[in-house]
């Protein structure tokens, strides 16, 4: 299998934010073991955050490749994980 990047938790993720900011290699984040997103920490030089980009995006394209996901397939699961995140969100905002 193609390792796309270091996978932590959301609470991971926020507790590390400064080291994953500082690290080189993208970072996935999961909640609930589902994955909700990729973290790639920017570059100030211009060439190098393009280099960091086209690296990450050739991961993912061989990850779909080998998983048989299509891109409409990815941009849906995205968009209904990115609902979900936010109607979850609304009801804990509700529930206070």
């Amino acid at each position: 299998m193609i390792e796309m990047s270091v996978t932590v938790g959301v609470r991971e993720f926020r507790r590390d934010l400064a080291e994953y900011i500082d690290g080189d290699e993208p970072v996935t984040v999961t909640r609930h073991g589902r994955r909700v997103g990729v973290f790639v920490p920017a570059r100030d030089d211009r060439a190098e955050a393009i280099a960091a980009y086209q690296a990450a995006a050739g991961k993912l394209q061989a990850l779909m490749e080998q998983s048989g996901v299509g891109e409409d397939e990815l941009v849906a699961e995205f968009d209904a994980a990115r609902r979900a995140a936010r109607e979850e969100a609304r009801a804990v905002t509700s529930a206070s």
